[in-house]
């Protein structure tokens, strides 16, 4: 009897963490305008948010708590402050540290799909969104036990809703540290980039449990935490508004060498121009011919990020060939789109630059065989 009772709170509970996070997953993901993050890291990220890391949470905070406990116990004032004390002080280094270990994980692992800021903020908010939807199901379930329906009802409306960001914005912090540690070529300084994402995204946690744990106080919690939300809000603009220069910058050479045409190139650019040419290809041509004029803006995205890596950190084995691979699925794109122009085009497996095959004949712009 007692099982099923269980169940009662927890079917609705279940129900109201988990359709305010796809809503929030949906929107971070439309975010990544021109090189989309492959869906397994993405995966991972939201997973461990969502189970190893509130595992992990939970474990080290009640290892905390006992000592704290003994502590209050042989100094009476210490209970006075024992909410403040655990919320404030140990909770926010528990936690994001327990989150980051996802983000060093993805960084370390899978180095080169790390692009830059804005990748780390997609990760980390992920990472934040499976753990704040976790954490929600465990409050909901235990707010419909304590408070009945009403007291559950805004216990969901606080957490999911106004404050539903707080956990994506705490560690988007990490990854912007990591985003950054990316392109740097000092490991002494990309090592402090990384600790003080992490130490922001302690600090901001931090702020928001010190002043929630003082019942007076909350809405200095609530302004504070609307307040990350916007930092992290303009750190995406900005860094779109950069991937958007290294896309022009980047591609503009992939016009030149006939890897791509001009009129594709500011299609790409546009998601109202892309969108109106893979529905137009949809109507005209089909599911076919709609799906390849995707691939190409895709490819082109994941193109024009490897040659900034490549410029910006210097030549790697794996990403010089990985552009020469992506040069080369362009132009067969192009051919299946039924692009004459390039009929005859081969990429260098020595140099990835493009140009006209002719026979045995050295490349023009290597000269290798």
């Amino acid at each position: 009897m007692e099982s099923q009772v269980g169940t009662v709170p927890l079917f609705p509970s279940l129900v109201a963490s988990v359709l305010p996070t796809i809503v929030y997953v949906l929107l971070i993901w439309r975010i990544d305008r021109y090189e989309k993050e492959p869906l397994r890291l993405l995966l991972v990220a939201f997973l461990w948010g969502a189970a190893p890391a509130v595992v992990l949470s939970i474990v080290l905070e009640l290892a905390f708590d006992q000592p704290l406990a003994l502590l209050s116990d042989l100094y009476g004032p210490l209970k006075h402050y024992g909410d403040f004390i655990s919320m404030g002080i140990v909770t926010p280094p528990v936690e994001e540290i327990a989150k980051g270990l996802a983000l060093l994980g993805l960084f370390m692992l899978a180095r080169r799909e790390f692009d830059g800021t804005l990748d780390g903020v997609i990760y980390g908010s992920l990472v934040g969104f499976g753990f704040a939807m976790t954490e929600n199901v465990l409050y909901f379930v235990r707010s419909w036990q304590q408070d009945g329906l009403q007291g559950w009802g805004m216990v969901v409306f606080v957490r999911a809703l106004v404050f539903g960001l707080n956990h994506a914005m705490y560690t988007s912090f990490t990854g912007v540290g990591f985003g950054l540690a990316r392109y740097s070529r000092s490991r002494r300084r990309g090592a402090f980039y990384i600790l003080a994402g992490l130490l922001a995204a302690i600090l901001t946690h931090a702020i928001h449990n010190t002043f929630l744990s003082f019942e007076d106080m909350c809405m200095v919690s609530l302004v504070a935490d609307w307040l990350g939300v916007g930092v992290v809000l303009v750190i995406i603009l900005l860094t779109r508004r950069r991937e958007r220069l290294w896309m022009t910058t980047q591609l503009a050479d992939e016009v030149q060498w006939g890897v791509l045409t001009a009129e594709q190139l500011q299609i790409i650019l546009s998601r109202r121009r892309r969108w109106s040419k893979e529905w137009a290809a949809l109507g005209m041509a089909g599911v076919r011919e709609a799906r390849l004029w995707h691939k190409l803006a895709d490819t082109a995205g994941e193109l024009a990020f490897k040659t900034h890596q490549e410029r910006a950190m210097g030549p790697e084995q794996a990403t010089t060939r990985l552009i020469t691979q992506l040069r080369a699925r362009m132009i067969q794109i192009r051919r299946e789109l039924g692009d004459s122009t390039v009929a005859d085009s081969v990429v260098c497996a020595q140099c990835g630059r493009p140009s006209l095959a002719a026979g045995d004949a050295p490349c023009p712009h290597c000269g290798a065989g």
